[in-house]
């Protein structure tokens, strides 16, 4: 079986969905895509994203040479996760760079969390190493 590239990407999509619905993290970045992979799935991400009851916003990471800029697509269930990124971003932090400044964005929100199937199995075999 083959895989193009725009269902690996919107595979992705969808299972940073499931994370950032479930309270697994408050904030999701799609992987790094070019201009032409974004164009070719932006209407479909957004559908899915909707689907889920979250909201995306697009960014183009303009502070890369420009052989290397990228675009993503970050998804959150609150428009303030995206606006606490966009302040980061805002005093020249990228997570190109490095993603350390954006870990609490990215991270697990207990308060948020949802239980799921995978709970119950971790909990079975004691914490993890």
């Amino acid at each position: 079986m083959t895989y193009d590239k725009n269902s690996y990407i919107m595979g992705m999509v969808t299972a940073f969905c499931e994370c950032v619905a479930g309270g697994c993290k408050r904030l999701a970045l799609s992987p790094p895509l070019t201009a032409a992979d974004y164009g070719a799935v932006a209407d479909e991400a957004r559908r899915v994203i909707a689907a889920h009851g979250l909201i995306c916003f697009h960014e183009r990471n303009e502070d890369m040479p420009p052989e290397r800029r990228f675009e993503w697509i970050l998804i959150a269930r609150r428009r303030e996760t995206i606006d606490e990124y966009l302040r980061l971003r805002a005093a020249g932090l990228s997570p190109a760079d490095s993603l350390a400044p954006f870990y609490a964005l990215l991270s697990y929100d207990e308060k948020e969390s949802v239980h799921t199937g995978y709970d119950a199995y971790r909990e079975a075999f004691g914490p993890e190493k």
